[in-house]
């Protein structure tokens, strides 16, 4: 190692370079693993770096756009026979680069340019290759804070992971404009595989009482809209256990044992009631959830939501009780693997507290599992984002946006009003009216209104 770092100066000695803590680091992270493989630097400087990569590499393509810097790395680096110096510059030209190991970004540590590098790279990357990247100035305190923030949005995407901190720590002075704010570096690793697919699951259980009969129009709402947004349907359609021990309600919170059970690969997942219809042109909601469970106020009954919220509250939680201005409907839930522990949670809490629950949710009359849900999210501490409505629009009726009663709803016309307020469409809580126009009717005549 003392010979590969002699004569290359430190950041504190020239700001546009790595650490000598960052340089020993990457050399004992990448070892003589690497030493068949190409590595492609994108911002080269001087070439202090370069150096120090061709002699972990076979070859090394260094990209630097400066002809001065060039020909400095080229003097410095005389006595290499294997970089390949290329002055293309890496924002107006395509990367045509094959057989690509490792890429080493230190460019434009603004967001935008940075999150070209990662895009430029990445795509670098051969079907079930994995691309190891690695980025210096993570931790850099400047006006941009570009360089962290491109990569936390790419840890948002399940190939893409830091897997080693290297370089000076957090507080560090090595940069004399300022202490980094993070650790020097990062490495992180891209594994070019096939994404997994967001999925919609709407649970589908024919219990024989004609409830039902419709839902294939949900489906097929949901479906074409799946399509379109490269998602995935799942219909649940098979009871776990026999509705009298568990309302199908509870049984959804099995959907990971399903999932998993069936070999489902999965990002993220919407589960959904199946008396909904979505709008074609509803927005991916998935892209709007920051990787939190997501979920949608209520937004009807304030009345049915106090006293469920206080008679679950008195029976089950010891006179506990939740705010309302909190509380989500059941009926629309985005969560991901990381709240697979919130949902043994919820299995654990039914089958230790199985008969209260049964017991309680016959003397109330006002909900099965969502109450229980929302103090299960609050005792939990569940990191929430809650939707606008426009995504579980409920209670359509006492919202006034159809017609169940021309008599009384006279000044009226019979058409869909609550297609111009949300994009999903919660036909609950319908009553019973001189028209008999149930949830049936609604999903049915929304369905071809909007797909026929």
């Amino acid at each position: 190692m003392k010979d590969i770092l002699k004569n290359i100066p430190d950041k504190r000695e020239d700001k546009n370079t790595t650490s000598l803590k960052f340089k020993s680091d990457l050399i004992d992270y990448l070892g003589d693993d690497y030493k068949d493989k190409v590595c492609l630097e994108i911002g080269a400087h001087k070439g202090y770096s370069t150096r120090i990569l061709s002699f972990l590499f076979k070859k090394v393509i260094s990209c630097e756009n400066n002809q001065e810097y060039r020909d400095f790395s080229k003097d410095l680096n005389s006595d290499r026979d294997n970089i390949e110096y290329n002055g293309m510059d890496v924002y107006g030209s395509p990367w045509n680069f094959d057989n690509i190991d490792v890429v080493f970004i230190d460019c434009n540590h603004e967001y935008s340019y940075v999150m070209s590098d990662i895009g430029n790279a990445v795509r670098l990357a051969k079907q079930n290759q994995e691309l190891l990247l690695i980025f210096d100035d993570y931790g850099l305190d400047n006006p941009w804070e570009g360089v962290k923030e491109a990569i936390d949005t790419y840890v948002k995407d399940e190939r893409f992971e830091i897997v080693k901190e290297i370089g000076e720590p957090k507080g560090s002075d090595c940069n004399p404009r300022a202490n980094l704010k993070e650790v020097e570096g990062v490495i992180c690793k891209w594994k070019n595989k096939s994404k997994s697919k967001n999925i919609v699951f709407m649970p589908n259980i024919d219990l024989g009482n004609g409830r039902n009969s419709s839902y294939h129009y949900s489906a097929k709402s949901w479906k074409a809209w799946c399509d379109k947004n490269d998602c995935e349907l799942l219909v649940w359609e098979d009871l776990i256990f026999p509705v009298e021990d568990m309302k199908v309600t509870w049984q959804r919170y099995y959907l990971f044992d399903i999932l998993e059970a069936n070999n489902i690969d999965y990002n993220q997942v919407l589960m959904v009631d199946a008396d909904t219809i979505v709008h074609p042109d509803c927005p991916n909601f998935f892209e709007e959830t920051e990787g939190k469970y997501c979920g949608v106020r209520i937004d009807g009954c304030y009345e049915w939501t106090l006293r469920s919220i206080r008679g679950f509250g008195d029976l089950l939680f010891n006179g506990g009780r939740i705010h309302p201005w909190n509380y989500i409907n059941g009926g629309f839930q985005i969560v991901n693997k990381n709240h697979k522990n919130f949902f043994e949670a919820m299995k654990g809490y039914y089958n230790t507290n199985k008969k209260n629950i049964i017991k309680s949710t016959e003397i109330l009359r006002c909900g099965t599992d969502q109450t229980i849900l929302n103090f299960m999210l609050h005792i939990e501490k569940v990191d929430m984002k809650y939707f606008p409505i426009r995504y579980n629009l409920q209670d359509l009726f006492k919202k006034n946006t159809m017609v169940l009663d021309k008599e009384m709803q006279h000044w009226m016309n019979d058409e869909l009003y609550f297609l111009d307020i949300g994009w999903v469409y919660h036909f609950n809580s319908i009553p019973k009216n001189p028209l008999n126009r149930d949830a049936n009717y609604w999903i049915e005549r929304t369905y071809k209104e909007l797909y026929k």
